[in-house]
């Protein structure tokens, strides 16, 4: 159990106390993930399976009450603890376990189901020789929100005490009022398997002992809400069924052979529970009766050891009734029936009882023994599955489930409690890790696909971003490279046409035919270059003769080498235009008459040397040449080096360097 017990004596210092629990299987993606981040889950799902093991084969707590008498009921009051109640004995008794059983004042659950049962509640007891009490045991929760009227079970170290007292503590107000009261259905106090509370006396601060069903005295009765001790399974035998008869007064009796002469000292009779709600609890016990013993082989005479006197002996629902009296010896024990139970007039008289136990001491020594009724019908159906017969006397089972001992009976109940209690509040905590779960899960799924749609939005726009930028830069070369060629060839054709005597325009006209050419093939190169960049090319030494040949005509020239390695378009563009610009720049400005061209390869460089015999450059303060600006520009963007070397009237001499693309670092 789940509330902590606590037992302390006069030389112990502490009070340990008893806090009963506040309790109360999946596959998918949460589950999973839930097991694979907290090791909490897994522990719960355990827990659970382990309870759902301990629950198989407890007894179950009956839906409808078994009715008999009520209990204890104290008066109303404006606290709680004035509402105790006490139990005393005559001599100190050893005590290792109490149990208190919840008042049900209905016959559907839920409603008035702890009737008058206190939020926690204080045992105390009194020591032989002691002056002071001392605590047995605390509850601080009872958890009457979730209990159904199931028993308080409560072990401790055998103690041997006086006197125990049970306090209530946070007694529930009535509705609409501001008093309390403490009702107990029954109370057991356990040596060992014997309940002994039936011995001692009971007192208390205020007992209600005059209305019907209220006495402080039923509190050890016997009889309770909860019926007989017993668990399932549910037998096939329901138990005796008498014939019908017309009178009341007819007589009838249960005789049961113990096979050899024993001594017995009690009787315990366990009512019937057949499907008959409607005339309600303890149906055909019943009304006058005896006991009676022979010890005879053949019985003819019977000698009467108890009986039940003349007024209609009270009805206890189904709860058992347990019968003492002084030890004899016996074979034989009849049951003798002498009033049978009837209802009202419409019913017919008859007995209904599910067992008889005969007791030596607290063990029954009738349980399967030979049972005997003057009955014609010794087994009659009561539906397809279960029988009333003769023989379910003595099988050991009540008409509902197999009869247990009592300590066991009400441990094991508080024990379910307990563990209902306890998988509650494993599985409110379970809910609680998957809600958390699929939560983040949740969380981390929006944010995921929220970054994605950021993610493609920027992607999105960095592509158009980009091809806007590469159409300008397309456009920027375009226009650079057709004012550099076009430009150059349409100003030396304005040139030639002005500077051009009358009777030399023939041959100006085929210089202008000439450039004409040239401009119209670098605008188809410039177009080829920029649009089409994969498509097969000539050769470059082919390309830059041909270039040589157009713009080199009065010149003396010459191109040497064929090295021709594989270019892409970018570079292509970019030695093409520079090898066009130094030509150019020959034909206009350096007035030379031989030209020396050469093309050189290395295994990571490409070198174009471009030499004249011309007029040179001029030296400037900043050791460059303006004329020079737009090569050097064209050397930068193959990632090259230019080198000049030229005095006035010495001619020029360039030489361009470049790595190869292959062998460019990012």
């Amino acid at each position: 159990m789940a509330a902590c017990l606590c037992l302390s004596t006069a030389l112990a210092g502490e009070i340990p106390r008893i806090s009963l629990p506040k309790a109360d299987n999946s596959g998918g993606l949460t589950h999973r993930v839930a097991l694979q981040f907290n090791p909490r889950l897994g522990e719960v799902e355990a827990r659970l399976e382990k309870i759902a093991t301990q629950l198989q084969g407890l007894p179950v707590l009956t839906d409808m009450d078994a009715l008999g008498s009520h209990g204890y009921h104290s008066n109303f009051t404006g606290d709680s603890e004035s509402n105790w109640f006490r139990i005393e004995w005559e001599r100190a008794r050893w005590v290792d376990a109490v149990a208190l059983v919840p008042t049900r004042l209905t016959t559907q659950s839920g409603e008035m189901s702890n009737y008058g049962f206190p939020r926690g509640l204080r045992i105390e007891a009194g020591l032989p020789g002691a002056p002071q009490p001392i605590l047995l045991a605390e509850i601080e929760e009872t958890h009457l929100e979730t209990r159904r009227g199931e028993p308080v079970f409560l072990a401790f170290p055998p103690i041997e005490v006086l006197w125990i007292r049970v306090i209530p503590l946070d007694l529930p107000t009535l509705p609409k009022k501001h008093v309390r009261f403490f009702s107990i259905s029954e109370f057991m106090a356990f040596d060992g398997p014997v309940n002994i509370a039936p011995s001692g006396t009971l007192s208390a601060g205020y007992s209600i002992d005059a209305e019907f069903g209220w006495n402080i005295r039923y509190l050890v009765d016997g009889q309770s809400p909860l019926g007989p001790p017993e668990k399932p399974p549910s037998p096939t035998s329901l138990g005796w069924h008498t014939d019908i008869v017309h009178e009341s007064e007819s007589s009838t009796w249960a005789a049961i052979d113990l096979g050899e002469t024993l001594p017995i000292d009690g009787m315990r009779i366990i009512p019937a529970k057949g499907d008959s709600p409607v005339k309600g609890p303890g149906f055909g016990f019943p009304e006058r009766f005896r006991i009676e013993v022979s010890d005879e082989d053949s019985p003819e005479s019977w000698k009467i050891v108890w009986e039940s006197g003349t007024e209609p002996f009270a009805n206890p629902g189904y709860n058992p009734v347990l019968i003492h009296f002084d030890e004899v010896r016996a074979r034989h024990v009849r049951l003798f029936v002498e009033r049978q139970h009837q209802p009202d007039l419409l019913t017919a008289p008859r007995v209904l009882l599910s067992e008889i136990e005969v007791l030596q001491g607290f063990d029954n020594i009738a349980l399967g023994k030979t049972a005997t009724t003057p009955d014609r019908d010794k087994s009659r159906p009561h539906d397809a599955t279960r029988v009333w017969s003769v023989a379910g006397l003595t099988d050991g089972h009540s008409s509902t489930g197999v009869l247990i001992p009592l300590r066991q009976w009400v441990h094991q109940l508080s024990l379910r409690f307990e563990l209902t209690e306890e998988r509650r509040r494993l599985v409110r905590e379970r809910e609680t890790i998957l809600s958390t779960t699929h939560f983040w899960l949740l969380v981390t799924a929006f944010t995921l696909l929220g970054c994605t749609v950021i993610g493609l939005v920027i992607w999105q726009l960095r592509l158009r971003l980009s091809a806007r930028r590469h159409i300008r830069e397309l456009r920027r070369k375009i226009s650079s490279d057709l004012h550099d060629e076009v430009g150059s060839n349409l100003a030396t054709i304005s040139l030639l046409a002005e500077i051009a005597p009358t009777s030399t325009r023939t041959a100006s006209v085929e210089d202008i035919s000439r450039l004409a050419r040239e401009a119209s093939l670098s605008l188809r190169e410039i177009i080829d270059l920029t649009l089409t960049p994969k498509r097969a090319r000539k050769p470059l030494p082919d390309r830059l003769r041909e270039i040589a040949g157009l713009m080199l005509k009065d010149h003396e020239w010459s191109l040497v080498g064929d090295f021709s390695p594989e270019l892409d378009p970018e570079q292509r563009r970019n030695l093409i235009f520079f090898f066009k610009e130094s030509l150019h720049n020959i034909f206009r400005h350096a007035g030379a008459k031989h030209v020396e061209i050469r093309i050189e390869g290395e295994p990571r460089h490409f070198i174009l040397t471009v030499a004249d015999d011309g007029c040179g450059l001029p030296v400037f303060d900043s050791g460059k040449s303006p004329k020079l600006r737009t090569l050097e520009q064209r050397a930068e963007s193959l990632r090259g080096t230019l080198e000049v070397r030229s005095k006035p009237g010495q001619g020029t001499r360039l030489e361009l360097r470049f790595p190869l693309k292959t062998q460019l670092k990012p």
